[in-house]
């Protein structure tokens, strides 16, 4: 089973650029693109980072691919 995620959708839903998120959660623009389009697996300190800058379980961001 893969990781899928929501997290350009919820990113973009609130008016942010790559950059933003990367100043805000201290990773990498590049490694922002690959997790939003499923070319690299998230890490649990990714995931669990990502979910507490929006305020939103790991469950609303990162999902398990059935």
């Amino acid at each position: 089973m893969a990781v899928v995620n929501n997290l350009k959708e919820i990113r973009e839903s609130r008016g942010l650029h790559q950059e933003d998120l990367a100043s805000a959660t201290g990773f990498c623009t590049k490694t922002i693109s690959r997790i939003e389009r499923g070319e690299r697996a998230p890490s649990a300190e990714f995931m669990l980072r990502i979910a507490a800058y929006f305020d939103l379980m790991v469950e609303d961001v990162f999902m398990l691919e059935q």
